[in-house]
């Protein structure tokens, strides 16, 4: 099952969040979403396992626009450690080769390395999810 929803935010998801079974633990449901590419930025990865993104002109990151009600906005907002670890901020992505403003966890003056993006994370699928269930039982 899909959630959908009455109000919704884009949020634009390059790593962990395009996890369906994520969607579903962190929202009650798998999100719809769609391909989108968000110029202007590229990915990287701190040593801990988790991606992150940051301004470069030339770069380019792959991912997806998640449609998310407020609540479910939220819940990413935990799961991301906004503002801490992450901030959320407006980016402006292609979809479709249109433009469309939505949301990103992004850290700017983060060190890390480029990543290829061919992962969600450098956690394997079962870790992940084994932390985001911990994180939601806590």
């Amino acid at each position: 099952m899909q959630r959908r929803t009455k109000a919704t935010e884009l949020l634009f998801a390059y790593g962990t969040l395009q996890d369906a079974e994520l969607q579903r633990i962190l929202f009650g449901a798998a999100c719809i979403m769609r391909r989108a590419v968000l110029p202007g930025w590229t990915l990287h990865v701190v040593p801990e396992g988790w991606l992150f993104i940051k301004p470069d002109p030339a770069g380019t990151v792959s991912g997806s626009l998640l449609e998310l009600d407020a609540a479910a906005l939220q819940a990413a907002d935990l799961w991301e450690e906004t503002p801490t670890l992450y901030q959320r901020e407006k980016v402006t992505v292609l979809l479709d080769g249109d433009q469309q403003e939505a949301w990103a966890y992004t850290r700017r003056t983060a060190a890390g390395v480029p990543h290829s993006g061919n992962a969600l994370s450098l956690f394997s699928r079962e870790d992940l999810l084994a932390i985001v269930r911990r994180s939601v039982v806590a």
